[in-house]
């Protein structure tokens, strides 16, 4: 028996994988928010709830030690909420993009 490399052979079956969606987090999506709004809350405390008290925040003078401690820690919670949720955003699209039925 020879070799012969132009000789027909058998095809080879294709093989289908369904791929599954994935099951939405949302609890993940439910506590980045959740992040968000704590976020957004440490930001507005001082001027919503005014801080009274001595030494504390008053309407129009400069930001005390709390008002800045707030907002800066309050701007970085943000901060990462939003980043987190473009991540999964992006990995969401990215799925979209990659695995979408063609019509």
């Amino acid at each position: 028996m020879t070799y012969d490399p132009y000789a027909q052979t058998e095809s080879i079956p294709m093989v289908t994988v369904a791929i599954r969606r994935p099951a939405p987090p949302i609890a993940a999506l439910l506590g980045l928010g959740a992040l968000g709004l704590a976020g957004a809350w440490l930001i507005a405390a001082p001027f919503v709830l005014g801080y009274r008290g001595p030494g504390d925040q008053q309407r129009g003078a400069a930001w005390t030690d709390a008002t800045r401690v707030d907002v800066s820690l309050g701007a970085a919670i943000l901060a990462i909420s939003l980043a987190a949720l473009l991540g999964y955003l992006a990995a969401a699209v990215t799925w979209l993009a990659r695995y979408r039925q063609a019509e």
